[in-house]
């Protein structure tokens, strides 16, 4: 899935959405892979276009999708 930051609060938002999950949920630009759950490393990635989302465990990506629609592109 595809997301995107409209401003500082919505990356906050998302980090605290991953965090309340009990799988583990990474974000990745064009140049390196990060934890969902940790926003200084959230901070390392470009947000100047879309970052794709990686969710582990079946059945877990829809559940995630769901919970994270306001940053879904």
């Amino acid at each position: 899935m595809k997301i995107h930051f409209a401003s500082l609060g919505d990356v906050q938002e998302f980090v605290g959405l991953a965090t309340l999950q009990p799988y583990a949920v990474q974000v990745m630009d064009r140049e390196r892979t990060v934890n969902a759950k940790s926003f200084m490393e959230m901070f390392t990635l470009n947000f100047s276009e879309p970052l794709d989302v990686a969710v582990s465990g079946d059945g877990n990506e829809a559940h995630f999708a769901h919970a994270a629609k306001k940053f879904l592109v």
